[in-house]
């Protein structure tokens, strides 16, 4: 992740050679942070009217997941106007009545043993 001025690149591969930063797929990483700040609102939203519960850094002090007790992960990407991501990643969360961690961008849901990650 990597921050300049009014953009916001967020590189699946923190190695990569190529500038601004590309996927495996060659396919651009840029969003700019009001895409970023619309796709954070859009989730907050649709979990208030869901009645699920966030926990992000204002509501504790300090967050971390173990994820070696984990048995798997599960990876959803959100680009621009797949709100069904939003919608199917909460509905995870109501399924099995848990949390959901915002940290770093990333949206997380610990159930069972799968963590369950939605970013951009």
């Amino acid at each position: 992740l990597f921050h300049r001025q009014d953009v916001t690149y967020i590189c699946p591969n923190p190695y990569s050679q190529v500038s601004p930063c590309t996927s495996d797929y060659g396919e651009k990483c840029i969003m700019s942070k009001s895409a970023v700040s619309a796709f954070r609102q859009a989730v907050y939203n649709e979990a208030k009217t869901l009645k699920i519960p966030i926990v992000d850094e204002r509501a504790i002090d300090r967050l971390g997941i173990n994820k070696g007790s984990v048995g798997g992960t599960v990876d959803m990407k959100y680009r621009d106007g797949e709100e069904t991501k939003i919608k199917t990643f909460l509905a995870v969360a109501k399924y099995h009545h848990a949390l959901v961690i915002y940290k770093d961008e990333t949206f997380f849901i610990i159930a069972n043993d799968t963590i369950w990650r939605l970013s951009t």
